[in-house]
């Protein structure tokens, strides 16, 4: 199997210290989850690491992959101006994700964006690549449906199994941003019952709750990540591998999961 490294995160920019300065104490246990993680992806020995993230630009029933002939993670829109970290682009991998669309009538879109944004460069910061050979692979969730996500994700597990490449698979997002009156979309009683039932099902490896869940929850939830679980698990359906919640805080009005999936 090429696929040997397997997380959910989230990406709070506020945990990296020279932006969240005290407020980074807050997320100690996202902090402590994101070591245990690093240690795990380094002992990988991963190729190249294929990121899911929600915040590429949207096009309906796609998905993008961010194709520079380089990546920078830099955070100069929240006042870190420390040196940029640069990744090389994966061609390879990308090209097979692409003919594995084409094949499953999915179509793949190619953008170049040099800059990553913030839901690729934080995980990035604090899951460095193993080695300095390794590749990065930046995909987008796009606005599609769950079961279109799914489908899409089953696309890039294709991709990903027919690689002879060592991969991390990494998908990033936050759940709900609506736990406190202070949350940017404001407080709904509904943010505790939505990450409830994503945590729980991803603990448990059960896919089917969390496609089918309420569109009416889930869009009252402002959840950025959900459409980026559901590629995963298109992207892990059928695979072998144990779920271990490593923490759950929302310090900030916004559900932070840290969840590794352990492959067998």
């Amino acid at each position: 199997m090429s696929l040997v490294f397997s997380a959910l995160v989230p990406h709070p920019p506020l945990l990296i210290p020279s932006i969240g300065r005290e407020h980074a104490k807050l997320l100690d246990e996202t902090w402590k989850a994101y070591t245990q993680l690093a240690k795990s992806l380094a002992a990988s020995g991963a190729e190249t690491i294929v990121i899911i993230t929600p915040h590429l630009p949207y096009i309906p029933e796609t998905f993008l992959i961010n194709f520079s002939p380089s990546y920078r993670t830099h955070f100069l829109e929240f006042g870190d101006f420390s040196p940029a970290r640069v990744f090389a682009p994966d061609h390879e991998l990308t090209e097979r994700i692409r003919h594995a669309g084409r094949l499953g009538h999915s179509p793949v879109k190619l953008v170049s964006e040099e800059h990553l944004d913030y839901g690729s460069g934080v995980p990035l910061y604090f899951l460095p690549a193993p080695n300095a050979k390794t590749k990065l692979v930046v995909v987008g969730s796009g606005k599609a449906g769950p079961k279109e996500q799914f489908a899409l994700g089953k696309v890039l597990k294709d991709a990903i199994l027919k690689s002879s490449k060592k991969i991390a698979l990494i998908v990033s997002g936050d759940l709900s941003h609506r736990h406190s009156s202070d949350s940017p979309a404001g407080f709904s009683q509904s943010a505790k019952t939505f990450d409830e039932k994503i945590v729980a099902n991803l603990s448990t490896g059960s896919a089917s709750p969390i496609l089918r869940m309420d569109p009416a929850l889930v869009e009252d939830a402002h959840a950025c990540g959900y459409r980026s679980v559901c590629m995963f698990l298109g992207a892990m359906d059928k695979m072998d591998y144990r779920p271990k919640v490593l923490s759950y805080e929302s310090p900030f009005g916004v559900g932070y999961a840290t969840i590794q999936f352990n492959l067998k």
